[in-house]
């Protein structure tokens, strides 16, 4: 059974904040690094996502991002990668 393909905003915000809190919870103080490798079809969709959920903007036109993304949180760095 193949999975829809649900990794966005939504679901990278519950993580970084799921993360960030079990870390500070357990004494963890210093940034930590999470990579999500995806293939190319998903990172673009991901891209997609957080661009048209953050911008502020009305009159920038989307540009894709080379391969990676940063996303930080206060305990950890969510990085997505294409694959």
């Amino acid at each position: 059974m193949v999975m829809a393909f649900k990794f966005g905003t939504i679901s990278i915000f519950e993580l970084g904040q799921f993360i960030s809190s079990k870390l500070k919870e357990d004494g963890i103080t210093i940034q930590s690094e999470l990579t999500v490798y995806v293939t190319s079809e998903e990172f673009k969709k991901v891209d997609e996502d957080l661009y048209y959920r953050n911008r502020k903007d009305e009159s920038q036109e989307f540009i894709p991002s080379d391969g990676e993304i940063d996303i930080n949180f206060e305990l950890v760095k969510i990085i997505v990668k294409e694959k």
